[in-house]
């Protein structure tokens, strides 16, 4: 195993008609015993699908692309999980360190605590800490590239922050400019220059998959990482001077009534499709909607559709 791709999982999940297991944070337990009890959940539940397979988007798309393009080893960073291969059986769960409605951080938040903190205790439990930093003092890996967004930037920080200097080449990181921002100092000379240019490409999307498209762009543009991560930057700079940026779009404000209102009109066009339905929001009816706001209401008018399908 010369390459290894880490890519964080996503919210949206394969769950088979299986109910998804979720953290009850109403009790102020210590994060050594929450994390104990929601992995002996974890444990006790049936795995139904492996990684590659419960996680689903464009994200994950793109990088099995760069995996299979590199014949590298594809990992996820779960919120629920740690760091764990894509063949490795997952039991349906919804757990996210991003602005969604089953996040971790509101209960860190409280106890003082940040995403890293949780990060180092579920890996440690599993008797694994700081993994990413484990995979980078392996000599039989040569390359390790990493596509996050900023809230799993935060949520592996201090494993990052244990990878020694002698190791830090090997790494190649792919994430949006608030994702750079959170990064330990001196990693972000290792985070390749993308920026809003890649829109202007045939990879344009959203911003949930940007890392994800970021990586794989690069893959495209110079096949596989070389000796050098100043050389790999320099290319990458050159790419992104050969693009025109796009005319930022003016989207309005709406409220969430009229939002729901839009996709409901356009729901039967789109097949219900969230993807879809994001871009037509944005593109179409030019109406600005943040990625986790979109996704709490096309989950309740998904329900509500479920619902008058039974009746």
């Amino acid at each position: 195993m010369s390459t290894v791709i880490i890519t964080n999982c996503t919210n949206r999940k394969r769950l088979g008609g299986h109910p998804p297991l979720e953290l009850c944070t109403s009790s102020n337990h210590s994060l050594t015993a929450m994390t104990a009890f929601w992995l002996q959940q974890v444990k006790a539940r049936t795995s139904t699908r492996p990684a590659e397979s419960l996680y689903t988007g464009r994200s994950v798309q793109d990088a099995k692309w760069v995996a299979q393009k590199l014949d590298a080893k594809l990992m996820f960073a779960s919120t629920g999980l740690g760091l764990i291969g894509s063949e490795q059986p997952c039991p349906a769960y919804n757990l996210t360190v991003a602005s969604e409605p089953n996040s971790i951080r509101p209960w860190l938040g409280k106890l003082g605590l940040h995403p890293s903190d949780w990060w180092d205790a579920i890996n440690k439990h599993w008797q694994r800490p700081n993994p990413i930093a484990a995979l980078a003092k392996r000599a039989d890996i040569k390359h390790i590239l990493i596509a996050l967004s900023a809230n799993y930037v935060d949520l592996v920080a201090n494993d990052l922050a244990q990878i020694a200097t002698n190791d830090l080449p090997k790494l190649r990181l792919f994430t949006s400019r608030p994702g750079i921002e959170r990064l330990p100092e001196h990693f972000r000379s290792l985070a390749m220059p993308y920026d809003e240019r890649l829109e202007s490409s045939r990879l344009a999307g959203t911003r949930a998959d940007f890392p994800q498209r970021s990586m794989r762009h690069f893959v495209e543009l110079i096949a596989a990482p070389t000796d050098s991560s100043s050389a790999d930057h320099q290319a990458v700079t050159d790419a992104m001077s050969a693009l025109t940026p796009m005319d930022t779009i003016k989207r309005r404000r709406a409220s969430d009534e009229e939002v729901k209102a839009l996709l409901i009109a356009a729901w039967g066009t789109h097949n219900g499709s969230s993807t879809r339905l994001l871009r037509y929001l944005r593109d179409d009816a030019l109406v600005a909607c943040e990625q986790s706001r979109f996704r709490s209401l096309w989950l309740e008018l998904q329900k509500r559709e479920e619902h008058q399908g039974k009746a």
